[in-house]
């Protein structure tokens, strides 16, 4: 049974009768026009080496910001509701390889975001169970080199000595360069890894509208001598979820 749900919305109509008041009044044998202000221009200008949104005599454009609220004054903004929120994963099949007992095998993809005006995104991620063969043998979550990391928390994993499965993302910029934003609250570096959830946990996340905002994500396993032999799955869950 799905339970649901109804907000009722009451809206209450108030008239008060009062003096018509005018900021703008403009009438011809074809039209009347009644509005709070014009504009001398406004609009979206570019050539190759800008880009420009402006207003140009509404009363008092811009942006304003405090404690607890933000609001851009002006026709121009409207130009940012146009993004629309998108979410892409360029490779949707990892394979990690033959695995050598010892020897860390790792694979990655790319994951990019854009966001409507808001106040950004997060990227949560999880799997549907741990790797694992049709008999329902697996290979452990990661607990990193000092045996510290949790589905929150990433940390450092580099000895070959230390086996089990896990993940690192580090945000790129447009030429693959790690920049580490977005992720720098996640993952400290790119050593740095932790095991996912069974449940969704937030890998990358910003408070701002982005516009293709990238970052690679590493796939890392490593197994002991004693590791049954098969084929190993998973499946991973990515959910983007923007900031309104």
């Amino acid at each position: 049974m799905k339970k649901i749900s109804f907000l009722i919305l009451v809206i209450v109509y108030l008239f008060l009768v009062s003096p018509k008041a005018l900021a703008q009044h403009f009438t011809s044998a074809s039209y009347i026009i009644d509005w709070g202000n014009f504009n001398i221009t406004s609009g979206k200008k570019v050539s190759t080496n800008y880009s420009l949104t402006d207003t140009v005599g509404q009363n008092a454009p811009g942006p304003y910001q405090s404690a607890g609220y933000k609001v851009k004054s002006g026709f121009q903004y409207i130009y940012e509701t146009f993004n629309q929120l998108s979410f892409v994963i360029d490779n949707l099949d990892i394979n990690l390889g033959t695995l050598t007992a010892g020897v860390a095998s790792t694979a990655t993809n790319i994951i990019t975001i854009s966001t409507p005006s808001g106040h950004g995104y997060q990227i949560l991620t999880q799997y549907n169970h741990p790797l694992a063969l049709t008999s329902g043998t697996t290979i452990p979550d990661t607990r990193c080199d000092l045996g510290n990391c949790t589905t929150t928390s990433a940390k450092t994993w580099t000895s070959a000595s230390i086996y089990g499965f896990g993940y690192n993302v580090i945000g790129i910029n447009t030429s693959g360069v790690a920049t580490n934003i977005g992720t720098s609250g996640y993952f400290g570096s790119s050593t740095a890894y932790r095991p996912f959830s069974s449940t969704g946990k937030v890998a990358m996340s910003e408070t701002v509208p982005v516009q293709n905002h990238s970052a690679r994500v590493s796939y890392k396993t490593n197994i002991s001598t004693t590791q049954a032999a098969g084929s190993y799955q998973s499946a991973i869950i990515f959910t983007a979820v923007p900031n309104y």
